[in-house]
């Protein structure tokens, strides 16, 4: 009798192990079915440079001796790079062309003039392996570009929405139709990710490997976006009420939807980035509250009423410096 008792309790506990596993396979299959989108709503291939927002900087020489720049190779590229060869690929970085942080195509008149804002403070491992690495791999795509670095010099909370702010109004003071404001932490791995504003803002890095290459909502607009600069002043830039991390971006999103403009993307075989290890930034327990109070009242607060006690402009050969104190 004790035998088939015993058999009887293998049994169970086997029957049990399956039933188990079965759950927890339908629960991981359920959490990648529902947890973001890996095929997002995009532009399809072709039909992004009918999109494009071509327009250069009406201060930038034209050579009527060189041809127009083509941008048809760049996009129809399928050359990526993986994740864990990006931080040495700045090794035997060259300077060739590159004056005050910015770059002009040598053999062609480019179509596109570009400002990259990148907000930082304290992450020097990250921003020197950022800058030589994006000089690597916009001066191929035969635009006109510019990088600003907008630093915070205080040690107040970080607010990255008024440091994007201060920098555009310089970018626009220097005459930039097109605006990439980007995070320092996070670098393009496809070449054919042309850096270059659409019709409408585009989303850049909609395919982060810290999320899987997974779009994780669809109103999502961190990490790098590209913006129009006269839709930048349309929708009043972002808010300067969000101190810490988090919610300035949900809120730039938010400001976009609320002047009838529409997030757009490239594919994500196009839009792939990796991002460098970090420690997280204190979050911004408020932020939830400050996006409800601002709903509908972007043009009272934004762009047009950043404030700070102090600006200092330094032009150095790979980027221009912007020191903020808030």
């Amino acid at each position: 009798m004790s035998k088939w008792k015993s058999m009887s309790r293998i049994l169970q506990l086997r029957i049990t192990t399956c039933i188990i596993i079965v759950l927890c396979l339908v629960a991981v299959i359920q959490f990648f079915a529902s947890y973001g989108e890996y095929n997002y709503e995009h532009i399809p291939r072709d039909k992004i440079m009918s999109n494009i927002y071509f327009k250069t900087n009406p201060n930038l020489e034209v050579r009527p001796d060189k041809p127009k720049c083509n941008y048809n190779g760049i996009l129809q590229s399928t050359a990526t790079s993986p994740p864990w060869t990006t931080v040495k690929s700045s090794n035997g970085f060259s300077l060739a062309g590159i004056v005050n942080g910015s770059y002009i195509p040598e053999d062609c008149n480019p179509l596109l003039s570009v400002a990259i804002l990148v907000t930082y403070r304290l992450r020097q491992s990250q921003l020197d392996i950022f800058i030589p690495y994006i000089h690597n791999f916009l001066r191929k795509q035969g635009i006109h570009y510019s990088i600003y670095v907008i630093e915070q010099q205080d040690n107040k909370m970080w607010n990255k929405g008024l440091l994007y702010n201060v920098g555009v109004k310089q970018a626009i003071a220097d005459k930039f139709p097109c605006l990439i404001l980007h995070d320092v932490d996070i670098l393009p791995l496809d070449t054919a990710n042309l850096y270059a504003c659409l019709q409408e803002p585009r989303h850049m890095s909609a395919s982060l490997d810290k999320f899987r290459y997974v779009l994780t909502y669809n109103y999502l607009i961190g990490g790098a976006v590209a913006i129009r600069s006269d839709q930048y002043m349309a929708i009043n830039g972002f808010s300067n009420k969000f101190q810490g991390w988090g919610g300035e971006d949900d809120d730039f999103a938010m400001r976009i939807a609320a002047s009838k403009l529409k997030i757009l993307r490239f594919p994500p075989d196009m839009s792939r980035y990796t991002m460098m290890h970090h420690i997280p930034q204190t979050k911004n327990t408020e932020r939830t509250q400050i996006m409800k109070e601002s709903k509908n009242k972007f043009l009272e607060e934004g762009y047009n009423s950043a404030e700070y006690s102090k600006k200092i402009i330094q032009k150095n050969q790979m980027f221009t410096l912007i020191g903020v104190k808030t």
